[in-house]
């Protein structure tokens, strides 16, 4: 049996449009990892994880009122919440990108649909940079900045241990023939890489949110690579270990289940903190404001796709426009 199967990670699969995630509505999980990502393989039950879609999508954000910070030290636990959750479910998206390239370089007959669901996620981590970095100037600066400060004066997504497999694909270094689906992916990829360059501009005045950019302490020493491995996994409540396909794709449902019941509470930019006008024009095209306004939707194709190899998957929609999150 799988070691972190056990209280330590919960794995409970979400029943439905109830609060389950970290005990209490935005409190925190930790999240186990491999070393390298896994194959994806047949996991979860479809006609659950179908079931669990179903209900999310009728719930209603008057049924979430209950999700509804009351008090600033609840909206700095909320922008704390999606800091955090958000880079997790991150490492578990990369986790299941990396796995389908995998598959596309295995089954070159499948290209199209296994673009599409890489576009499907690529989408899905543009999106989850929007919600990580949703909170005001003000709160980012002391709820997020500081923090992160204070583990490493200058830590770096760029320690991020589970990018390095799609980052190739995410800078346009990966080599598709031309089609619809792959164009698609390309474009979204181009995206991702637009809201890296707008997010600095929106969460600080000086356009620098990086900690690798400052100074480094007077006598300082670098430390070695895996080192700074271990202190960005750190932060975000994350470990390494033996982890079953299972246990990663339970731990990504209950994150977008707790990520979707966030969104559709409260929007992207939330009344009572919004950031929407710190948003720079690069955040405010035509395209990523379609995405962001289809936040929920795509958390939805997300979910059908987590745990299901390619050739047990459900053939992810088109992301729409939708009413649920605020842009």
């Amino acid at each position: 049996m799988d070691p972190f199967e056990t209280p330590a990670v919960v794995t409970d699969f979400p029943g439905g449009k109830e609060w389950e995630f970290g005990g209490h509505p935005y409190g925190l999980e930790p999240l186990a990892l491999p070393a390298q990502w896994l194959p994806r393989t047949a996991v979860l039950d479809p006609a659950r994880v179908g079931a669990l879609r179903s209900q999310l999508a009728q719930v209603s954000p008057a049924a979430l009122d209950h999700l509804r910070p009351d008090g600033d030290e609840e909206i700095d636990r909320l922008f704390w919440f999606r800091w955090i959750t958000a880079h997790q479910t991150t490492f578990l998206i990369w986790q299941q990108l990396a796995a389908v390239l995998q598959e596309i370089e295995a089954a070159p007959g499948e290209v199209p649909e296994l673009a599409e669901q890489a576009r499907v996620l690529v989408c899905g981590y543009s999106l989850l940079l929007l919600y990580a970095s949703s909170a005001p100037r003000d709160i980012y600066a002391r709820v997020i900045r500081m923090p992160m400060a204070r583990q490493h004066v200058n830590l770096s997504g760029a320690w991020a241990r589970d990018y390095a497999p799609v980052r190739p694909l995410i800078v346009g270094k990966t080599a598709f023939a031309p089609g619809g689906a792959t164009d698609a992916l390309r474009r979204e990829c181009e995206l991702n890489e637009q809201v890296h360059e707008g997010i600095p501009d929106k969460v600080l005045p000086t356009g620098v949110s990086s900690l690798l950019r400052s100074p480094r302490p007077k006598g300082g020493k670098q430390l070695h690579r895996t080192t700074l491995r271990w202190l960005y996994d750190g932060i975000f409540l994350t470990t390494r270990s033996a982890v079953s396909q299972h246990t990663l794709a339970c731990q990504l449902v209950r994150r977008l289940h707790a990520v979707f019941l966030d969104v559709t509470a409260n929007g992207l930019y939330p009344a009572f903190a919004s950031s929407a006008q710190d948003e720079p024009p690069l955040l405010r095209t035509p395209e990523l404001m379609q995405r962001k306004a289809a936040l929920a939707d795509c958390v939805l194709e997300i979910l059908c796709l987590a745990g299901a190899p390619a050739s047990q998957s459900h053939p992810p929609t088109t992301v729409r426009a939708s009413s649920r999150s605020e842009s």
